[in-house]
Protein backbone atom coordinates (compact mmCIF):
# COMPACT_ATOMS: atom_id res chain seq x y z
CA UNK A 1 0.00 0.00 0.00
CA UNK A 2 1.62 3.33 -1.24
CA UNK A 3 1.30 6.07 1.34
CA UNK A 4 -1.00 8.13 -0.92
CA UNK A 5 -3.60 5.71 0.06
CA UNK A 6 -2.85 5.43 3.30
CA UNK A 7 -3.58 8.48 3.68
CA UNK A 8 -6.88 8.91 1.98
CA UNK A 9 -7.79 5.57 4.56
CA UNK A 10 -6.50 7.91 7.07
CA UNK A 11 -8.82 10.59 6.55
CA UNK A 12 -11.64 8.67 6.06
CA UNK A 13 -11.14 7.02 9.73
CA UNK A 14 -13.26 9.75 11.67
CA UNK A 15 -16.28 9.42 9.25
CA UNK A 16 -16.53 5.69 9.80
CA UNK A 17 -16.32 5.41 13.47
CA UNK A 18 -18.99 7.97 13.21
CA UNK A 19 -21.09 6.10 11.34
CA UNK A 20 -20.12 3.07 13.24
CA UNK A 21 -20.94 4.82 16.07
CA UNK A 22 -24.51 5.74 15.33
CA UNK A 23 -25.26 2.56 13.58
CA UNK A 24 -24.45 0.88 17.27
CA UNK A 25 -26.71 2.93 18.94
CA UNK A 26 -29.72 1.57 17.07
CA UNK A 27 -28.65 -2.05 18.42
CA UNK A 28 -29.11 -3.20 21.88
CA UNK A 29 -25.49 -4.17 22.69
CA UNK A 30 -24.57 -1.07 24.80
CA UNK A 31 -27.69 -2.65 27.51
CA UNK A 32 -25.81 -6.14 27.42
CA UNK A 33 -22.75 -4.00 28.82
CA UNK A 34 -24.43 -2.09 31.07
CA UNK A 35 -25.38 -6.02 32.61
CA UNK A 36 -21.55 -5.54 33.94
CA UNK A 37 -21.47 -1.91 35.40
CA UNK A 38 -20.02 -2.81 39.14
CA UNK A 39 -20.41 -6.74 39.06
CA UNK A 40 -17.15 -6.90 40.66
CA UNK A 41 -18.66 -4.72 43.73
CA UNK A 42 -14.87 -3.89 45.07
CA UNK A 43 -13.31 -7.74 45.00
CA UNK A 44 -10.67 -8.36 43.05
CA UNK A 45 -10.76 -9.41 39.49
CA UNK A 46 -7.85 -11.26 37.48
CA UNK A 47 -6.74 -9.96 33.99
CA UNK A 48 -5.67 -13.09 31.83
CA UNK A 49 -3.13 -12.37 28.91
CA UNK A 50 -2.15 -15.11 26.28
CA UNK A 51 1.66 -14.70 26.71
CA UNK A 52 3.61 -18.31 27.23
CA UNK A 53 3.91 -17.69 30.93
CA UNK A 54 0.38 -18.90 31.06
CA UNK A 55 1.84 -21.80 30.77
CA UNK A 56 3.44 -21.66 34.46
CA UNK A 57 0.39 -19.53 35.89
CA UNK A 58 -1.53 -22.05 37.97
CA UNK A 59 -5.01 -20.51 36.77
CA UNK A 60 -6.88 -23.06 38.53
CA UNK A 61 -5.96 -21.81 42.10
CA UNK A 62 -8.08 -18.67 41.14
CA UNK A 63 -10.93 -20.47 39.09
CA UNK A 64 -13.16 -19.16 42.12
CA UNK A 65 -11.89 -15.33 41.37
CA UNK A 66 -13.95 -13.45 38.44
CA UNK A 67 -11.54 -12.71 35.67
CA UNK A 68 -11.43 -11.44 32.02
CA UNK A 69 -9.89 -13.58 29.13
CA UNK A 70 -8.96 -12.43 26.00
CA UNK A 71 -8.80 -13.24 22.41
CA UNK A 72 -8.05 -17.05 21.97
CA UNK A 73 -8.15 -17.88 25.64
CA UNK A 74 -10.18 -20.69 24.77
CA UNK A 75 -6.79 -22.57 23.69
CA UNK A 76 -5.89 -22.89 27.18
CA UNK A 77 -9.47 -24.60 28.23
CA UNK A 78 -8.77 -28.27 27.38
CA UNK A 79 -5.82 -28.06 30.09
CA UNK A 80 -7.14 -26.23 32.96
CA UNK A 81 -10.53 -26.08 35.07
CA UNK A 82 -10.36 -22.19 35.37
CA UNK A 83 -12.95 -20.32 32.88
CA UNK A 84 -13.11 -16.69 32.53
CA UNK A 85 -15.75 -15.20 33.60
CA UNK A 86 -15.78 -12.85 30.34
CA UNK A 87 -13.77 -12.99 26.77
CA UNK A 88 -13.69 -9.59 25.16
CA UNK A 89 -11.65 -9.55 21.69
CA UNK A 90 -11.13 -6.67 18.84
CA UNK A 91 -8.76 -7.36 16.41
CA UNK A 92 -10.43 -8.46 13.10
CA UNK A 93 -7.74 -11.59 12.17
CA UNK A 94 -8.61 -12.60 16.07
CA UNK A 95 -12.09 -13.02 15.61
CA UNK A 96 -11.86 -14.01 12.07
CA UNK A 97 -10.03 -17.01 13.34
CA UNK A 98 -11.71 -17.56 16.64
CA UNK A 99 -15.34 -16.97 15.69
CA UNK A 100 -16.97 -20.30 15.63
CA UNK A 101 -15.70 -20.99 19.28
CA UNK A 102 -17.21 -17.86 20.14
CA UNK A 103 -20.63 -18.34 18.09
CA UNK A 104 -20.83 -21.92 20.32
CA UNK A 105 -19.48 -20.88 24.20
CA UNK A 106 -21.62 -20.67 26.78
CA UNK A 107 -19.10 -17.95 28.12
CA UNK A 108 -20.54 -14.30 27.62
CA UNK A 109 -17.96 -12.99 24.85
CA UNK A 110 -18.38 -8.84 23.45
CA UNK A 111 -16.83 -8.20 20.27
CA UNK A 112 -15.46 -5.35 18.36
CA UNK A 113 -18.18 -4.09 16.75
CA UNK A 114 -16.50 -2.69 13.59
CA UNK A 115 -14.80 -6.07 13.18
CA UNK A 116 -18.84 -7.76 12.73
CA UNK A 117 -18.21 -7.92 8.95
CA UNK A 118 -15.44 -10.33 9.52
CA UNK A 119 -17.80 -12.66 11.32
CA UNK A 120 -20.07 -14.95 9.19
CA UNK A 121 -23.36 -13.68 8.41
CA UNK A 122 -25.04 -16.40 9.80
CA UNK A 123 -22.57 -15.47 13.30
CA UNK A 124 -22.92 -11.90 13.02
CA UNK A 125 -26.39 -11.32 14.77
CA UNK A 126 -25.98 -13.73 17.51
CA UNK A 127 -22.82 -11.83 19.15
CA UNK A 128 -22.31 -8.80 22.04
CA UNK A 129 -20.70 -5.98 20.81
CA UNK A 130 -18.42 -3.09 22.73
CA UNK A 131 -18.01 -0.20 20.31
CA UNK A 132 -14.67 0.91 19.63
CA UNK A 133 -13.75 5.31 19.91
CA UNK A 134 -11.50 7.21 18.02
CA UNK A 135 -9.24 8.13 20.88
CA UNK A 136 -7.25 7.19 23.73
CA UNK A 137 -8.18 8.47 26.88
CA UNK A 138 -9.06 6.00 29.47
CA UNK A 139 -12.77 5.03 28.97
CA UNK A 140 -14.41 4.53 32.10
CA UNK A 141 -17.89 3.70 30.65
CA UNK A 142 -17.35 1.30 27.79
CA UNK A 143 -21.12 0.72 27.65
CA UNK A 144 -20.18 3.96 25.72
CA UNK A 145 -17.08 2.54 23.98
CA UNK A 146 -13.55 1.48 24.88
CA UNK A 147 -10.42 3.40 23.62
CA UNK A 148 -7.41 2.99 21.20
CA UNK A 149 -4.53 1.36 23.76
CA UNK A 150 -2.72 -1.00 20.90
CA UNK A 151 -3.71 -4.13 23.06
CA UNK A 152 -6.46 -5.87 23.94
CA UNK A 153 -5.69 -5.92 27.34
CA UNK A 154 -6.26 -1.74 27.82
CA UNK A 155 -9.60 -2.63 26.62
CA UNK A 156 -9.75 -5.39 29.27
CA UNK A 157 -8.70 -3.19 32.42
CA UNK A 158 -11.50 -0.43 30.97
CA UNK A 159 -13.68 -3.40 31.43
CA UNK A 160 -12.51 -4.05 34.62
CA UNK A 161 -12.64 -0.64 35.80
CA UNK A 162 -16.46 -0.40 35.09
CA UNK A 163 -17.00 -3.50 36.79
CA UNK A 164 -15.70 -1.98 39.79
CA UNK A 165 -12.89 -4.65 40.48
CA UNK A 166 -10.45 -3.80 43.09
CA UNK A 167 -7.50 -4.83 42.97
CA UNK A 168 -6.75 -5.93 39.82
CA UNK A 169 -4.25 -8.71 38.58
CA UNK A 170 -2.20 -9.46 35.64
CA UNK A 171 -1.64 -12.99 34.19
CA UNK A 172 0.34 -13.50 31.61
CA UNK A 173 1.19 -10.14 30.46
CA UNK A 174 4.76 -11.15 29.03
CA UNK A 175 5.46 -7.94 27.23
CA UNK A 176 7.71 -9.77 25.61
CA UNK A 177 7.90 -11.09 21.37
CA UNK A 178 10.56 -12.49 20.02
CA UNK A 179 8.56 -11.96 16.59
CA UNK A 180 9.97 -8.26 15.93
CA UNK A 181 9.26 -5.44 13.96
CA UNK A 182 7.09 -2.12 13.30
CA UNK A 183 4.30 -1.96 15.57
CA UNK A 184 0.65 -3.30 14.18
CA UNK A 185 2.31 -4.94 10.86
CA UNK A 186 0.43 -7.24 9.41
CA UNK A 187 2.66 -10.26 8.90
CA UNK A 188 1.92 -14.42 8.21
CA UNK A 189 3.36 -17.03 10.51
CA UNK A 190 5.61 -19.37 9.23
CA UNK A 191 5.84 -21.62 11.87
CA UNK A 192 4.43 -22.53 15.34
CA UNK A 193 3.30 -19.73 17.66
CA UNK A 194 6.35 -18.95 20.46
CA UNK A 195 4.91 -15.81 21.46
CA UNK A 196 1.54 -17.05 22.92
CA UNK A 197 1.16 -19.71 25.67
CA UNK A 198 -0.01 -22.40 22.57
CA UNK A 199 2.00 -22.96 19.30
CA UNK A 200 -1.51 -23.12 17.80
CA UNK A 201 -2.16 -19.58 18.65
CA UNK A 202 -0.88 -18.11 15.52
CA UNK A 203 0.11 -21.11 13.77
CA UNK A 204 1.43 -21.68 10.29
CA UNK A 205 -0.22 -19.85 7.58
CA UNK A 206 -2.44 -17.78 10.37
CA UNK A 207 -2.60 -13.47 9.89
CA UNK A 208 -1.63 -11.42 12.96
CA UNK A 209 -0.40 -8.00 14.08
CA UNK A 210 3.30 -7.56 15.22
CA UNK A 211 2.47 -5.84 18.79
CA UNK A 212 3.25 -2.14 19.66
CA UNK A 213 5.23 -2.41 22.93
CA UNK A 214 5.92 1.27 23.14
CA UNK A 215 1.93 2.60 22.70
CA UNK A 216 0.51 -0.53 24.60
CA UNK A 217 2.66 1.15 27.52
CA UNK A 218 1.24 4.85 26.89
CA UNK A 219 -1.81 2.92 27.53
CA UNK A 220 -1.01 0.98 30.86
CA UNK A 221 0.31 4.13 31.80
CA UNK A 222 -3.30 5.76 31.34
CA UNK A 223 -5.38 2.54 32.78
CA UNK A 224 -2.91 3.35 35.99
CA UNK A 225 -3.83 6.88 36.45
CA UNK A 226 -7.24 6.11 36.01
CA UNK A 227 -7.23 3.26 38.94
CA UNK A 228 -4.69 5.26 41.27
CA UNK A 229 -7.18 7.94 40.92
CA UNK A 230 -9.95 5.99 42.19
CA UNK A 231 -8.29 4.69 44.67
CA UNK A 232 -7.93 1.33 43.20
CA UNK A 233 -4.54 -0.73 42.16
CA UNK A 234 -3.48 -2.64 38.85
CA UNK A 235 -0.56 -5.76 39.98
CA UNK A 236 1.12 -7.55 37.54
CA UNK A 237 1.69 -11.29 38.96
CA UNK A 238 3.01 -12.26 35.37
CA UNK A 239 5.59 -14.91 36.23
CA UNK A 240 8.72 -13.51 34.54
CA UNK A 241 6.97 -10.19 32.81
CA UNK A 242 8.76 -7.72 31.08
CA UNK A 243 6.59 -5.15 31.88
CA UNK A 244 7.12 -2.33 34.60
CA UNK A 245 4.62 -0.37 34.77
CA UNK A 246 2.29 -1.92 37.51
CA UNK A 247 3.58 -2.93 41.35
CA UNK A 248 4.94 -6.61 40.51
CA UNK A 249 3.64 -9.12 43.20
CA UNK A 250 3.94 -12.48 42.75
CA UNK A 251 1.55 -16.22 42.73
CA UNK A 252 1.88 -16.26 46.91
CA UNK A 253 0.83 -12.55 46.98
CA UNK A 254 -1.77 -12.73 44.59
CA UNK A 255 -3.08 -15.20 46.50
CA UNK A 256 -3.34 -13.34 49.05
CA UNK A 257 -5.36 -10.59 47.69
CA UNK A 258 -7.79 -13.02 46.32
CA UNK A 259 -8.14 -14.80 50.01
CA UNK A 260 -7.08 -18.57 48.83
Amino acid sequence: MNIRNMNIIGAGRPIRYLLEGILYKFTQHSNDIKELKALANGKPLLVIGNGPSLNKTLLDDFKDIMSIGMNKINLLFPRVEWRPSIIISSNRHVIKQNQDFYRNTDIPVFLCWQSRWFIKARNRGKMKYFLALNRRKFSKDVSVGVSRGATITYNALEFAYYMNANPVILFGVDHSFANKGPGHKLIVSKSDDIDHFDPSYFGTGLKWNLPDLVESEQGYLRAKYAFESDKRIIYDATIGGKLNIFKKIDLDQARELCRI
